[in-house]
């Protein structure tokens, strides 16, 4: 395809994005007055509602992210204005009460009809949080000792910084890194600017500048352009393809939390006892999840469960979608192509439970689509299959290709199972290579070499993750391609199983290897944990054992723990020993502050000396001052218990209210409840907090303002239900 063209379909594309903008402006400038909402005595809070002759205008979308059952939904009557009937709803015994004087709307709607969700989607309530200026740094400082001739001892520094700024949905943000090396040579460079927004109406997300396109229909890659795409973490709980039943055990009244990918996404406060969680949707589609249950004393267990479900599947009658161009963005060491490109995917519920897909890829001197079909089969998990074809030029000649495509997921929660399958098949003669792969050739021809990926005959992977009660866990993974050219045949597979005994723990990993001609590896690792009491703190001590069939083996003894009454101060070291070969010492040091976190670690042998040490932490400037505190994730919250230092909340680890009273709590879940709670015991004996939990749902890379009232004040922060 010709530059110019490319040109053209990114234009268009441009277009398209601004009119969907506009479109946006004029919806929000018709909106009508806030109505403060109290549903079935749980607070919505306040959204533009049109309200006639004293009757509210609840429309189906509404109700349903309310956790309406859609069974209910099916049997009510709408009016010309998708509003549901003042008939139906005192046919389903739906009561209200409005009081126009102070634009407050009761509601209150039959246990029955209702799914119990705890934290389902609230845009009622999202919030995009306080404008503001933050920076994340990290500081890393390496001394090293020369170990071969041509290496020069010295030390080296890194300055990374994460720079945001946030006005109102928008969110601008500039990483860059600034180094010097041994030799005094020094520099600095940018790893990505980007500026973005929510569009809640849509959702779906907006950015300009560099980001990666997802990985749903063609290979995730690099960029620097404009996207717009769905974010399905902001659908309704109600929307996922099923909620997993997740049981546990609590010895005391106890607090239960899960979290996905690093990220804490449910919380809930249960009785002492066996527990059921049926109303529980993880808003990823991919990633194990972490229950862990905090007792009242403390103590604390956690566990992995395993979760995955088919990724493009949506929802009868809805869609997700992608619209993407730019340029290919390389790594900054990488020579490849800034090529070029656009995409756009399309993903429809068509039938119940079955999902329709497509997409379009084109770039400079290349092509590709893709079209697919999957299920989600209940109990028997989900399945898809598609076909992506690809058509390119190189070397002055015109190549096509094709693969066809099997995925299956199924995550088993009653026997604690998750299997993931994929199968690919290159046919006979498929010259198909992805846009990626496209553009690394382009870098082996400069060498007159070929990367052998048109060869590629048949490839796979299987995922295995499997739980044995509370403490016990096993995962298998399994990848493997064959190609025409042995050279090109890659097989990998590795084994790891945790359990523990007696409070004893036992981690086995076990990993085989074969690329091409080469001679296969086979490695196997054993770590066994025993904890001890130390000044009062409980500590481990743990033999650990590596062998390898193309590596000399090493054995050592591993001892780690905390210290402080916070538990902030972390310790670990390891003396090791070589096979044939010397010994070793492994040493760090970590400990977290109110305004950051620093390390310390050394590394030691008879002809190594490396010592580290680092420091990193954020600044927050907004409208009543600046804040420090560890580093930020992607949505966070400032904490505020006016005047009121030395105050701990269970959301940050490590960290007090500074002496104005403020602290950063460094991850938010976005698009859901989030419960901020404090330690009421950590309170002086002179304050009182008239509330001490608050509840916020934060819009994704929001700063959210959590005040805390202390001794009557007063606030305008929501309290938890």
């Amino acid at each position: 395809m010709r530059p110019a063209r490319i040109v053209m379909s990114a234009t268009v594309l441009f277009r398209i994005v601004i009119i969907l903008l506009l479109l946006l402006s004029a919806r929000a400038a018709m909106a009508s007055e806030s109505t403060w909402i109290i549903f079935n005595n749980t607070y919505k809070g306040a959204i533009s509602l049109d309200i006639r002759e004293g009757f509210p205008c609840l429309t189906r979308p509404l109700l349903q992210e309310w956790g309406v059952r859609a069974n209910v939904l099916d049997k009510l009557q709408w009016d010309a204005r998708a509003c549901l009937t003042p008939q139906s709803a005192e046919t389903f015994s739906f009561q209200y009460w409005y009081r126009p004087e102070a634009h407050l709307l009761t509601l209150l709607f039959p246990e029955e009809a209702i799914n119990p969700q705890q934290n389902g989607v609230s845009t009622s309530r999202w919030d995009d949080g306080i404008n503001a200026l933050f920076v994340n740094y990290r500081l890393n400082a390496d001394n090293q000792r020369a170990r071969y001739s041509w290496e020069s001892s010295g030390t080296e520094g890194q300055l990374s910084l994460e720079n945001g700024v946030n006005v109102g949905p928008w969110r601008l943000r500039y990483q860059n890194t600034f180094w010097r090396e041994r030799d005094g040579d020094h520099g600095s460079w940018t790893d990505s600017a980007s500026l973005w927004r929510n569009i809640t109406a849509l959702r779906s997300r907006l950015t300009f500048g560099d980001g990666f396109t997802t990985g749903s229909l063609f290979d995730s890659i690099p960029y620097r352009g404009i996207s717009l795409a769905s974010n399905e973490s902001m659908y309704p709980d109600s929307w996922r393809p099923y909620a997993p039943v997740i049981n546990g055990y609590a010895r005391t009244e106890a607090e239960v939390t899960i979290h996905q990918n690093g990220e804490r996404v449910y919380r809930i406060h249960v009785p002492p006892g066996p527990f059921t969680l049926r109303d529980f949707y993880p808003p990823d589609a991919q990633g194990n999840l972490e229950l862990t249950i905090q007792e009242s004393d403390g103590t604390e267990r956690t566990r992995q469960l395993p979760y995955s479900i088919m990724p493009n599947l949506v929802k009868h009658g809805y869609f997700s979608y992608e619209l993407a161009a730019g340029r290919y963005k390389p790594s900054r060491l990488d020579d490849k192509d800034r090529a070029r490109f656009w995409q756009g995917t399309l993903s429809r519920g068509v039938l119940p439970h079955v999902t329709v897909f497509g997409g379009l890829q084109q770039s400079e001197n290349y092509q590709s689509e893709v079209l697919g079909l999957g299920g989600n089969m209940g109990m028997w998990g989900a399945a898809s299959a598609d076909v992506s074809f690809a058509s390119y030029a190189q070397s002055h000649e015109r190549y096509r290709g094709s693969v066809w495509r099997l995925r299956y997921a199924k995550a088993f929660f009653r026997t604690e199972t998750s299997l993931n399958a994929q199968l690919q098949w290159y046919p006979r003669g498929s010259r198909y290579r992805s846009l990626e792969e496209r553009l690394a050739q382009s870098q082996w021809q400069a060498f007159g070499m070929d990367d052998d990926v048109t060869e590629r005959i048949v490839g796979g992977q299987v995922e295995l993750t499997q739980n044995f009660g509370e403490d016990s866990n096993l995962s298998l993974s399994w990848n493997w391609l064959k190609s025409r050219q042995s050279t090109a045949d890659r097989n990998s597979i590795s084994l790891s199983i945790n359990s523990s005994w007696d409070e004893v723990d036992l981690s086995v990993y076990a990993g085989y290897e074969r690329s091409g001609g080469e001679v296969p590896e086979s490695t196997l690792g054993i770590n066994i944990s025993i904890p001890f009491s130390f000044a009062g703190h409980s500590s481990n001590v743990a033999l650990v054992s590596d062998l390898a069939s193309r590596d000399k083996n090493s054995h050592g003894v591993n001892v780690y723990g905390s210290a402080l009454d916070d538990f902030s101060l972390r310790y670990d070291a390891t003396v090791g020993h070589t096979e044939h070969g010397d010994d070793s010492l492994a040493a760090s040091l970590g400990y977290q502050y109110n305004a950051g976190e620093m390390n310390l670690s050394l590394n030691r042998s008879s002809d190594r000396r490396d010592y580290h040490a680092d420091v990193s932490g954020s600044v927050l400037v907004h409208d009543e001052g600046i804040a420090f505190g560890q580093t930020l994730g992607s949505t966070a919250a400032l904490v505020q218990v006016p005047d009121t230092p030395g105050v701990s909340f269970y959301n940050q680890f490590g960290s007090t209210t500074n002496a104005h009273g403020d602290l950063l709590v460094s991850y938010m879940t976005p698009w859901r409840v989030n419960r901020v709670t404090a330690d009421s015991f950590s309170l002086p004996e002179s304050a009182h907090l008239d509330v001490d939990e608050l509840e916020t749902v934060p819009t994704d890379g929001a700063i959210i303002r959590l005040r805390f009232p202390t001794n009557g004040e007063v606030t305008d922060s929501t309290p938890a239900q």
